[in-house]
């Protein structure tokens, strides 16, 4: 086992420095900046009532391609295949861009990613940083992910009794950080004159998604479609990684990169006590 697998796996959260050189990082803020000032994807910004600023961005892969072809990145392609013991059946099941605004960029609750989560996998969330985070950085409570699922009480009884426990990652512009989803976090209100951007990937088996998920084998086997047609075009040597290339054939053409995690079947429970957010 790798010494960041380890840690991962130990603490709850690990930072990968240095995963992404200075120009691919200004090539995303660039694309992030054009896809925030595009009124075609306002259907995709989130907005705070109180100023109207966006706060989030959903569905970055049919933004502009470079979002697709950073999933399979090198150091991405690395790191997942090597955390997720079956690296033949990687889905990515989520991304979307934090954004936090220069000087009311809002906090973000403490809480664990459990909503629509496999609460009996371990799942883990990358964030990819396109701002230095020093100035308004993600608090992780380490081994926290040992508790299991907690509910909204359950979780500030934790931060209550434990909030000198924290640990701030300031980590830099082009570095990753990975985290279990149950690995208890928190961020504060951006108050300092610096935005910072925070692309957020998720990434699951599709033995996690079929055995433990709200989703259907249709809705695996598209998102699953995404990661393969990704492999085919931006690298080489990955035909072991894809097995299942050709039964996926029939969902690349075309190729769906905006796939809604909710529809008419399945919606975020607002009165589950796992939703933190609810």
């Amino acid at each position: 086992m790798s010494q960041r697998k380890e840690q991962f796996q130990k603490q709850g959260f690990v930072v990968i420095p240095n995963a992404f050189d200075p120009n691919h990082v200004q090539e995303l803020v660039k694309a992030t900046d054009r896809a925030l000032n595009n009124e075609q994807f306002s259907y995709d910004h989130l907005r705070i009532n109180k100023s109207q600023h966006i706060h989030k961005v959903k569905y970055m892969f049919e933004k502009e391609e470079i979002f697709l072809k950073t999933i399979v990145h090198d150091s991405i392609l690395t790191l997942v295949t090597e955390f997720i013991d079956n690296p033949q059946a990687i889905v990515p099941t989520w991304e979307d861009m934090l954004i936090k605004i220069p000087n009311e960029g809002i906090p973000v609750g403490v809480h664990q990613d459990l909503a629509l989560q496999s609460v009996n996998s371990n799942v883990f969330s990358l964030a990819v940083y396109l701002h230095d985070s020093h100035h308004n950085p993600v608090h992780y409570l380490p081994e926290s992910h040992h508790l299991g699922h907690l509910t909204r009480e359950e979780i500030y009884k934790v931060y209550n009794e434990r909030k000198d426990e924290f640990v701030p990652l300031k980590v830099n512009a082009g570095d990753m950080t990975v985290h279990n989803v149950k690995t208890v976090h928190y961020s504060d209100e951006n108050t300092t004159p610096y935005p910072r951007y925070t692309w957020y990937l998720e990434f699951r088996t599709l033995k996690q998604l079929i055995d433990d998920s709200p989703w259907n084998l249709d809705w695996i086997n598209r998102r699953r479609a995404i990661w393969v047609s990704a492999l085919k075009k931006y690298q080489k040597d990955i035909d072991h990684l894809i097995p299942d290339y050709d039964n996926l054939k029939e969902y690349m053409d075309p190729l769906q990169l905006r796939i809604s995690h909710t529809n008419d079947e399945i919606q975020y429970d607002m009165e589950s006590p796992y939703n933190h957010f609810a």
